[in-house]
């Protein structure tokens, strides 16, 4: 049966237009949020709430400052002073827009100040164990002050980053927001970064980590880099299209190197058989979320082949170029997706949820296929490869099936504004 590739070109992330492809961009940076919301349940009910902790900086402190130093490159980022150091949280996944809303003033070359107008992921925390001040501490103290050294020690061994004040808030939150943090650089202390994060050589040495994406042309509609001074109202709509391109490509990317990080800690403790059991329950409990939002921003509609593979497309999991990932429509119950010859195939023994699919086999597309219609499965294709083809899956609908049991950890991700939450603009709110 000849396949119909035709309606799966719609959602090729370079067809979209400047405005679609920033909100998509924020969109990818809020599925890491989405990652992490699925994932540490999942670990605090396996283990206990330390092992979430110590998931947390193995994670952060393993990636970010790979991802920091590459967005620094993209961008042509110079020097290593205070201004750089808040570039580089703007542009950093972790700090994803509109979802927490940082607000910046760079003082000097030394020293600046962040803060947060509101932080979705503590209002998560806060909503959920009833503002409970351990809970907070936890998340805000335990995770933060060494995942934000980290970060601003990757671009200066002398900076450091230290609350002007934070939660716990007993009562109210403040009327500026949950948070304000300062950045200064003290020349005499000098640790270097890679200190204190245990799988960082192992992110940075990978091919993801050293990856370079294609990047076109330069176009007049935007900055074509970021070498000029802090704008501290900057947004995606800011740079011209072929680095805002590359730079939705990095949030992927990122997302990747996150999970790296966090399933190298993973395997290094538990083994393969955990990590995969892992990989499915992470998948069935977020990728209905990132999903729904992908749904809203392309349009995507129904339960057929043709909405599986166009959110297959924009799946920030299938990172472009290094996993080279391609779909097939055949016909409104089949299709395939093909991993061609590309950076990620034997790029280490784990690779975030992308693992077992990156060897061939079906766990973790499967979920993620689900998510999109309860009555498809996926099967290994094992024979008749088409060129430059190194896996590939044969998806199919079964109306007849039985659905597959949603994750019970898919609303937990969700709640709490997460599923709502607009990215169509990214909006600063300065008083002068």
């Amino acid at each position: 049966m000849p396949a119909n590739t035709e309606q799966s070109k719609v959602c090729q992330w370079d067809s979209l237009d400047k405005a679609t492809l920033a909100h998509f961009g924020r969109e990818v940076m809020l599925c890491n949020q989405i990652h992490d919301r699925a994932l540490m349940p999942l670990i605090a009910v396996r283990w206990n709430e330390a092992r979430v902790t110590r998931q947390a900086l193995d994670e952060w402190m393993g990636a970010s400052p790979v991802y920091n130093a590459r967005n620094r490159a993209l961008h042509s980022m110079q020097g290593n002073g205070v201004d750089t150091i808040m570039k580089g949280f703007q542009l950093d996944i972790g700090a994803p827009h509109m979802w927490l809303k940082f607000h910046y003033d760079v003082r000097d070359a030394d020293y600046g100040q962040f803060w947060l107008t509101s932080c979705g992921a503590y209002n998560h925390v806060r909503a959920l164990t009833q503002a409970n001040p351990a809970a907070e501490t936890q998340i805000c103290v335990h995770m933060e002050d060494p995942t934000f050294d980290a970060t601003v020690m990757a671009v200066n061994a002398g900076a450091r980053c230290r609350p002007v004040f934070r939660p716990p808030h007993g009562g109210d939150i403040p009327a500026e927001g949950p948070c304000r943090w300062e950045v200064a650089i003290e020349p005499g202390d000098q640790i270097e970064a890679v200190q204190f994060g245990t799988f960082t050589d192992a992110v940075r040495s990978s091919r993801a980590g050293q990856f370079q994406f294609s990047e076109g042309p330069a176009s007049d509609d935007g900055m074509a880099d970021y070498a000029g001074p802090f704008k501290r109202d900057f947004t995606l709509e800011d740079l011209c299209y072929s680095k805002l391109l590359t730079q939705v490509k990095e949030f992927a990317l990122d997302v990747h190197l996150l999970q790296r990080a966090s399933y190298l800690s993973l395997m290094t403790d538990y083994g393969p058989e955990v990590v995969s059991e892992l990989i499915a329950e992470h998948c069935a409990a977020m990728a209905p979320v990132y999903q729904a939002r992908l749904r809203r921003l392309f349009g995507i509609e129904g339960e057929d082949m043709d909405a599986i593979l166009r959110l297959l497309q924009v799946d920030p999991h299938f990172v472009p170029e290094y996993t080279a990932s391609r779909v097939e429509l055949i016909d409104a119950r089949n299709g395939r997706l093909w991993i061609g010859d590309c950076a990620a195939i034997d790029d280490g023994q784990v690779q975030g949820v992308l693992t077992d699919i990156l060897a061939g086999k079906p766990n973790g597309l499967l979920q993620i296929v689900q998510a999109a219609n309860p009555r498809a499965s996926v099967s290994a294709i094992t024979s008749d490869l088409p060129p430059g083809a190194v896996y590939g899956f044969h998806i199919s609908i079964d109306p007849t099936a039985t659905p597959a049991p949603t994750s019970p950890w898919a609303e937990l991700a969700g709640m709490n504004g997460l599923l709502e939450a607009d990215l169509s603009r990214h909006i600063y709110h300065y008083e002068d």
